[in-house]
């Protein structure tokens, strides 16, 4: 009797009808079939393709973004504030953390932005090393080409003390003509007014120390107030300071949509960047994102920043 031929299109794999050993009904080749759709498959492909080149080009960006530094203009005006110094240009910038993907050259571009800006005052908010005082050797002479009409100051952040060399750090800050302000203050006087600029040392590795640093200036001067931290706004606006000015944040230097910030340092979870208020007294402080990178060489949303503050007397308020 002749053997049935499988009729075709029955759905049983061909495997399925062969004898194993011994004439037993095990498949050969046993498991499952499987179903080899091409169209399936080039999805797939198309899908990995498509993630491997958005994350190649994010990673492009992200190494790249750190060269595009942002000038922000602010404008901010004070009841308070000396009229004889209206429309005063304040350069703000930070964490430079020389030594970690920042030397002489990215800091040779900043100065020329700098000077662009025709400042009043130069105000640096800490960080100018990332642990190492050496890398800032060779920058002393940028440094001092940076000029302002009423002078540059700047203050000691937490990365500053970090290699045990802030000695050496404020040594070539005072070579580069910069006034470190360790909580201390100078006054800045023009005709019959003036304003201060206050310094308070950094508050996670020094001792700020608000008292000294205003001991034996008028409650009436208004004062600028520089510190690292962001966050100790909240404990100086109860002391008389106009505006506060920091960095420390980096703006969290990796940003997403909607999410904001990955994270960011102690000392800068509540102000992160940008302009903020205290609530009472209600005190301006803005947050520089800073200049530099520290722990990863990219930012992402996230670009290096120069502020230039534009402050002036609000008459309006007075009436």
């Amino acid at each position: 009797m002749m053997g049935k031929t499988p009729r075709l299109n029955s759905g049983n794999s061909p495997s399925r009808h062969s004898n194993g050993p011994n004439g037993s009904k095990a498949p050969l080749f046993p498991g499952k079939e499987k179903d080899h759709d091409p169209s399936r498959r080039m999805f797939q492909l198309r899908k990995h393709v498509m993630t491997l080149v958005a994350s190649v080009l994010t990673l492009g960006y992200a190494l790249w973004e750190p060269r595009r530094l942002q000038v922000n203009h602010i404008d901010l005006k004070f009841p308070s504030f000396p009229e004889v110094f209206n429309g005063l240009r304040v350069v703000h910038f930070s964490d430079v953390h020389l030594g970690f993907h920042t030397g002489r050259k990215e800091l040779s571009k900043l100065a020329e932005q700098i000077k662009d800006q025709q400042p009043d005052l130069i105000c640096f908010t800490g960080d100018i090393v990332e642990r190492q005082s050496e890398p800032m050797r060779e920058c002393v002479p940028i440094l001092a080409s940076m000029t302002a009409r009423y002078g540059k100051f700047a203050v000691l952040g937490n990365h500053d003390y970090r290699g045990r060399q802030q000695q050496d750090v404020i040594d070539m800050f005072r070579e580069a003509g910069f006034t470190l302000l360790l909580n201390q203050h100078i006054v800045i006087e023009r005709g019959n007014e003036k304003f201060a600029v206050v310094g308070l040392d950094d508050a996670l590795t020094g001792e700020p120390d608000l008292d000294e640093a205003v001991t034996g200036l008028s409650e009436s001067v208004w004062k600028l107030l520089l510190m690292h931290e962001p966050d100790y706004a909240d404990y100086a606006a109860p002391h008389g300071f106009g505006l506060q000015l920091s960095g420390h944040s980096h703006g969290g230097q990796v940003r997403f949509p909607w999410f904001g910030a990955m994270t960011t340092p102690r000392g800068s979870r509540k102000y992160v960047q940008g302009l903020h208020y205290t609530s009472k007294p209600q005190m301006p402080v803005y947050v520089n994102r800073g200049f530099g990178m520290t722990q990863l060489p990219i930012r992402f949303l996230c670009r290096p920043e120069l502020t230039v503050l534009h402050l002036s007397r609000d008459d309006v308020s007075e009436r």
